[in-house]
């Protein structure tokens, strides 16, 4: 026989809850069955959850702009339109702010779902406050101004993003239509009772930017080609030619005058072999160049009064002397045209004039403004013509160049102490102004051991050639139009013929010699206190003078100021860069000093030694 007992749970209670067992003695009890333990277990996990907060606030699904141009006089001057947009609000309580439009443009109505809508101005955007819940249906109605420019218009405002963007733009006017839309992705045009209508696709983000222009008729309807207003037109030509570097190189101005009705296109012959590199116009629609060299240039709209082409054309005419015709552009279906030309030189090149055929020489003084305020370059020849077959041959003949310095020294500055046993310690500065050298070449004296060279107060790694020692050298900065100095220093020791017993001795040295021109060298000669010299009968190449006279010492020296952060930093990126000389950091030297100065000077030092001698006593142990 089996017994069934059902199971029994005490479960104690306290405040109408499941709780925990801890106080069970102080709780009231109460008895449940297994079953139902369940039960009110699964129902306790079965409680409502929090809902997932949305990732956004809103979104905006589609976008609708639709538009049409205000006309006044013919001439659009703004765009009305009505924007439908479709906004989903996620967030499920409170307000929310949704971008609609950008101040640029003048709101007039906002409704949402049929009601005023709650705009404001906020960062620069017209923004929709609203606690309104699920699909809202936003409506705007705004305008934006119509810019028009030599027979283009075009309007332009930021669109917030959305999901689909579409635009649908109505232009009242008969004329044919080109349309450029930035960034539209398909764009579709119809012709319908009077009006142009265009569609666009946008990206989800970017802005509206449309631009239209009257579309240049070339055949009716029917077939056959358009006939227009006669127009009668009369034509100046300006051209300065520039001949150097083996180049031709030619721009040409053409001046229209226009009467009795627009013209929207223009032909012009281009001289044989010039190549056409560019041509610049007001509401310059395009440009091409047939295999006749006729050019032929249309415009956005119809020129009237006067207009002004710019032609940039080039011939290659190879190095040395030659000869070529100067290149004069003919205007074509013109009433009448007339020209002038003006010849300049880039280069060492003669030009002269072969027989010139329909043109007149003039003084190119007179020469109109259009040719001469091109260049600051001398205009060298100058002619006017009337007739189409004009011919300016021009014959050119080169010259070699004749070398010319490009780094000088301003003034050599040397100090030279001199002992008892014959060791010489030199020092000599250079003020040096460089366009392009590397290299500043010194060939020391015979025996000399090289210390140091420094370079606008940056020691430097100089390198040795054929006897010489190479310092690299900085580019001067400009300064007033010329190029101010910076200081090269080298210090070096020499060994001589020590004195004799008796204090009789003989001072002779040679300073380095430079590859370039010196104005000036000055030379002080320090001896022992003890010698007695002889200055004023001292030999060589440099005199003696009581003092040094420093003819560039004070412009030198102010240059060097006034340019000596420009001149380090020169120098620094050089270093940087290897190109002072690599390898370790070299030590700079400074010269001691003591004794009896003796001075001696010399203007205007070429290639030849510099160098001093002189007797002296006095100099026993």
């Amino acid at each position: 026989m089996k017994l069934h007992v059902p199971m029994i749970l005490t479960v104690a209670l306290a405040a109408g809850a499941l709780a925990p067992m801890a106080h069970a003695a102080e709780a009231e009890q109460v008895t449940l069955s297994l079953r139902e333990f369940l039960q009110l277990y699964e129902k306790s996990r079965d409680r409502k959850k929090d809902p997932e907060q949305a990732p956004r606030d809103f979104s905006l699904s589609s976008a609708n702009y639709v538009g049409e141009v205000i006309v006044d006089e013919g001439e659009p001057t703004s765009a009305v339109f009505t924007a439908r947009m479709q906004v989903q609000v996620h967030k499920s309580e409170g307000w929310i702010k949704v971008p609609l439009l950008s101040r640029t443009v003048a709101l007039q109505n906002a409704t949402v779902n049929g009601r005023p809508a709650p705009v404001v101005l906020e960062g620069g955007t017209y923004t929709l406050v609203t606690d309104q819940k699920g699909s809202l249906d936003v409506r705007l109605e705004f305008a934006t101004n119509v810019n028009n420019s030599l027979g283009t218009s075009s309007f332009a405002f930021d669109l917030v993003p959305s999901g689909a963007t579409e635009v649908e733009l109505t232009v009242p006017v008969d004329d044919d239509l080109d349309f450029a839309i930035a960034n539209a992705r398909r764009v579709s045009e119809k012709k319908e009772r009077g009006r142009r209508i265009v569609t666009a696709t946008l990206p989800p983000q970017g802005s509206l930017n449309v631009r239209w222009q009257r579309e240049v008729p070339t055949v009716a309807d029917d077939g056959t080609e358009v006939k227009k207003d006669e127009a009668k037109i009369y034509s100046e030509v300006y051209t300065l030619a520039s001949v150097g570097d083996g180049l031709l190189r030619a721009q040409a101005t053409v001046d229209n005058t226009i009467l009795f009705a627009g013209v929207d296109s223009f032909e012009l012959k281009i001289p044989d072999g010039m190549t056409l590199l560019d041509v610049k116009g007001a509401g310059l629609r395009d440009w091409a160049l047939g295999e006749d060299n006729t050019l032929k240039v249309e415009l956005n709209y119809a020129a009237e009064n006067r207009y002004s082409l710019t032609l940039d054309m080039e011939k290659v005419i190879g190095e040395g002397s030659t000869s070529v015709d100067a290149p004069l552009v003919t205007p074509l279906g013109v009433e009448r045209s007339k020209g002038w030309v003006g010849v300049e030189a880039r280069g060492n090149l003669e030009i002269g004039a072969g027989d010139v055929v329909g043109a007149t020489a003039v003084d190119v003084r007179t020469l109109p403004g259009q040719i001469l305020g091109r260049t600051s370059q001398p205009v060298l020849l100058g002619y006017k013509y009337l007739v189409t077959n004009a011919k300016v041959p021009l014959v050119i003949s080169a010259h070699d160049d004749v070398d010319v310095l490009v780094t000088l020294l301003d003034q050599a500055e040397a100090t030279t102490m001199f002992t008892p046993d014959g060791r010489r310690l030199t020092s000599v500065k250079y003020e040096v102004r460089n366009n392009r050298r590397q290299f500043l070449r010194l060939k020391l004296p015979d025996g000399a051991e090289l210390w140091s060279a420094a370079v606008a107060g940056r020691a430097v790694q100089p390198a040795t050639s054929s006897g010489a020692i190479l310092v690299p050298l900085i580019r001067s900065q400009s300064q007033g139009g010329g190029l101010a100095s910076f200081a090269v220093e080298v210090v070096y020791v020499e060994s001589g013929e020590p004195t004799a017993d008796n204090g009789k001795g003989r001072f002779q040295a040679v300073l380095p010699k430079p590859d370039v021109p010196t104005t000036y060298v000055g030379w002080t000669v320090y001896a022992p206190d003890e010698a007695k010299v002889k200055a004023d009968k001292a030999e060589g190449t440099l005199r003696y003078v009581p003092r040094l006279s420093r003819p560039l010492g004070a412009v030198a020296a102010l240059e060097v100021q006034a340019q000596a952060p420009q001149q380090q930093r020169s120098a620094n990126i050089q270093a940087d860069a290897g190109a002072l000389g690599d390898g370790a950091a070299p030590v700079r030297v400074r010269l001691p000093l003591e004794g009896t100065p003796y001075f001696f000077e010399k203007l205007l030092a070429l290639d030849e030694d510099l160098e001093v001698a002189f007797d002296y006593k006095g100099l026993k142990d």
